[in-house]
């Protein structure tokens, strides 16, 4: 069978049908028709926004100095970001029996977790109430008990896909491009999952500071008078997203060696940026 074409690839002479453009096109229409399900997802969650947005925008209630609308909004942009990442990625797996079988699984599992997730959060903000650190009923500490288990499990997909990625012998992108969408997928499982959990075991992300959000920084809210935990769990998550962009462009070097080598530096600079922003915070320092 013919090595599929790396969609990526720059483009080749004028009127061609691998230009850039086209061959993105194509791995669009790919994700859309073999994962719909992921493909649907992830856009109907960034389209929400929108309303979300809206809401924002006319209703006075407040949750730490913010609307109540913010967390909805942020969660609905990142999840649906996250879907359409699985969707993506999932692509440059060779469509067999076996795969299609186990990625309908995966795709069933993020899609639960993700609709929870985001059901939940809006309903807490519609009720004028805190989706995160609210355990002061007993059905509030078993929704939140859940909602970590749902972002354990929707991540933990993105780190399934890499391990399949990793173990695909017949990947017909490249080592640079496997390398890459392998690393980016596990670092952004393990460091997002393990940044997440200390976050959640807390009683709130910032760590000294003005308490409430209000102060923050635009859109993400992080403190700026204090340490504030979401950096570090945000450049952790979002490996599963720079890494493979960087090695697609490392990858456009058309030298094997040195697009490793930019991979794996990238690679241990998202580590090393995420430690570095964790302790930050856990110092008490803000980001900015």
């Amino acid at each position: 069978m013919a090595a599929e074409h790396n969609p990526f690839s720059l483009p080749s002479a004028a009127g061609r049908p691998g230009a850039l453009g086209h061959r993105l096109r194509q791995r669009a229409a790919q994700a859309r028709q073999r994962f719909p399900g992921l493909w649907i997802g992830g856009w109907a969650a960034l389209a929400l926004t929108l309303p979300l947005l809206w809401l924002g925008w006319t209703d006075a209630r407040l949750i730490d100095g913010v609307s109540v609308w913010a967390k909805p909004w942020k969660f609905h942009l990142s999840v649906g970001v996250h879907l359409l990442t699985l969707a993506w990625l999932a692509t440059y797996l060779s469509d067999t029996p076996a795969r299609a079988r186990a990625l309908r699984r995966l795709t069933a599992v993020a899609l639960a977790c993700a609709v929870f997730e985001l059901a939940y959060i809006t309903w807490r903000a519609a009720q004028g109430e805190p989706s995160h650190f609210n355990v002061g009923t007993p059905f509030a500490s078993a929704m939140y008990t859940l909602m970590g288990l749902g972002a354990v499990l929707l991540t933990g997909c993105a780190g399934m896909l890499g391990l399949w990625i990793a173990g695909a012998t017949d990947f017909a992108h490249g080592p640079v491009l496997q390398r890459g969408l392998t690393l980016g997928l596990l670092l952004g499982w393990a460091l997002g999952t393990l940044t997440g959990a200390y976050v959640s075991a807390q009683t709130g992300h910032g760590v000294g500071g003005t308490p409430g959000a209000a102060a923050g920084l635009p859109i993400v809210q992080w403190a700026r008078d204090g340490g504030d935990l979401r950096v570090s769990h945000f450049f952790g998550l979002h490996a599963m997203q720079a890494l493979p962009l960087v090695a697609w462009a490392a990858a456009q070097l058309r030298a094997t060696r040195r697009g490793l080598h930019i991979t794996h530096t990238s690679a241990a600079a998202c580590v090393a940026l995420t430690a570095f922003t964790f302790i930050q915070a856990l110092r008490g320092q803000p980001f900015i």
